[in-house]
């Protein structure tokens, strides 16, 4: 089909194309698709995506859609599998693990490169998908539901599989 066939470059137009027709659409993308490209796929299924990765170029036009408002919200879009399931790039399942990533990928690819603030960044990530889901979030105060998460901007850390909650 030819919708497989589209690079994301041309989908973040005809999305934007839409809004400005005035048609009731919304766009997500996830970290990975920020940070990666498919000069980033290996021999294994670590990086075997649906939509793949694609191009610098399309990664720009993401980045230039979440600014321009094109793009509404930053989703984990996790879904882990296991090392095995993920070893043969042909056979591995599509997916990748985003849930305990995400915000440190897009901080570092977003915030820590000027592209957006950190208030900017948590709009996309969590305001903005609630608003859109209906979803009563984000109120601190007297008979609420505690809904905070702590970030030390400071903290470096590198991702180390063992110490990752999911089973990917």
């Amino acid at each position: 089909s030819d919708v497989y066939k589209r690079q994301t470059k041309e989908s973040v137009a005809l999305i934007r194309r839409a809004k400005a027709q005035g048609l009731d659409v919304t766009c997500e993308t996830a970290p990975h698709y920020l940070v990666l490209t498919e000069d980033d796929l290996r021999e294994d299924g670590s990086f075997k995506m649906n939509p793949p990765l694609r191009t610098q170029a399309d990664r720009q036009a993401l980045i230039e859609g979440i600014l321009d408002g094109t793009v509404d919200m930053i989703a984990t879009d996790h879904a882990p599998h296991t090392p095995a399931e993920k070893a043969d790039f042909l056979h591995a399942p599509n997916g990748s693990i985003g849930m305990e990533t995400s915000f440190a990928a897009a901080y570092t690819a977003l915030v820590k490169t000027g592209v957006l603030t950190l208030t900017e960044l948590i709009e996309k990530m969590s305001v903005r998908p609630a608003e859109l889901l209906g979803i009563e979030a984000g109120a601190i105060g007297a008979g609420e539901v505690a809904d905070i998460a702590l970030i030390d901007e400071h903290e470096a850390w590198v991702v180390d599989p063992e110490k990752l909650h999911g089973k990917s």
